[in-house]
């Protein structure tokens, strides 16, 4: 049966699974992340902070809860906004295209300063055909549906 506690640890755990994705993404396989790769991960870490110091002190269950739905739909808010620029429907004008020094030592330096700007279509990689960014639009989803039926159901 699901709890509260079910539920914000299903979140927290899947929020470390998520940033620790992103890192072996950025830095293990070399893939830079656009701006709005970076803003989806902040509610992932004010989750993990939450979630952290619920275990810390078991204590304001509800009020976590509440803290993580508002982050979830932050979340859904920017993955879906990176989403549709991934598909093209809207054009983020925040990620510029990355201008590539034609001379091989200025291009080291600016790969070595980790200068060169990433835009978001460049950015998003695709597992199954579908947009990293799409992933994050859905679990965030899935996650709000879940707490609107754990709610629904305590209203009864």
């Amino acid at each position: 049966m699901l709890n509260l506690k079910k539920i914000l640890y299903g979140i927290f755990v899947f929020s470390i699974f998520s940033i620790l994705f992103a890192f072996y993404l950025q830095y293990v396989l070399g893939h830079a992340p656009c701006k709005l790769c970076i803003y989806q991960r902040i509610p992932y870490y004010l989750i993990i902070g939450i979630g952290i110091i619920y275990l810390l002190l078991k204590k304001y269950l509800r009020f976590s809860i509440v803290l993580i739905t508002i982050l979830l739909v932050s979340e859904l808010l920017v993955s879906g906004y990176h989403t549709l620029d991934t598909f093209g429907f809207i054009e983020y004008t925040g990620c510029e295209s990355a201008s590539l020094p034609s001379d091989i030592s200025k291009l080291k330096e600016a790969l070595l300063a980790d200068s060169l700007v990433v835009t978001c279509s460049n950015a998003n990689i695709k597992y199954f055909g579908l947009p990293l960014s799409l992933y994050n639009t859905l679990f965030s989803l899935f996650f709000l549906l879940i707490i609107i039926s754990y709610a629904s159901k305590k209203k009864r």
